[in-house]
């Protein structure tokens, strides 16, 4: 029984890191930003594939994920990376990810 209740804990989890991440997944793609991996997980990989210059990964550890931009950690301002976009596209990708944990919180809450 408690296995069972490990499993579906790791799962609800994972769907939550994954809605949170697919938030900035997507607000990341519509302004323009290139997303170089997104993951589900931690650690080395399991499973990946890459299509349309983005590695989409299944990481060994289930606790965490990540939605990997291009430039996100340099200074790099040219076309397609996180700093290189608007100012506005680059606050909407950054908070798209906790307004999306709000909408799932609320799609949850009206189904149960």
């Amino acid at each position: 029984m408690s296995a069972w209740i490990i499993f579906l804990a790791i799962l609800v989890f994972s769907v939550i890191i994954l809605f949170h991440e697919f938030g900035h997944f997507l607000f990341a793609k519509l302004n323009g930003i290139s997303v170089t991996e997104f993951s589900l997980g931690m650690g080395p990989r399991l499973l990946s594939t890459e299509k349309n210059g983005t590695r989409y990964s299944l990481k060994l550890l289930p606790l965490g994920g990540s939605c990997a931009m291009l430039g996100e950690d340099m200074e790099d301002e040219s076309k397609g990376t996180f700093n290189g976009a608007p100012v506005w596209g680059r606050i909407a990708t950054v908070a798209a990810g906790p307004v999306f944990n709000f909408i799932l919180a609320f799609v949850f809450a009206v189904l149960i």
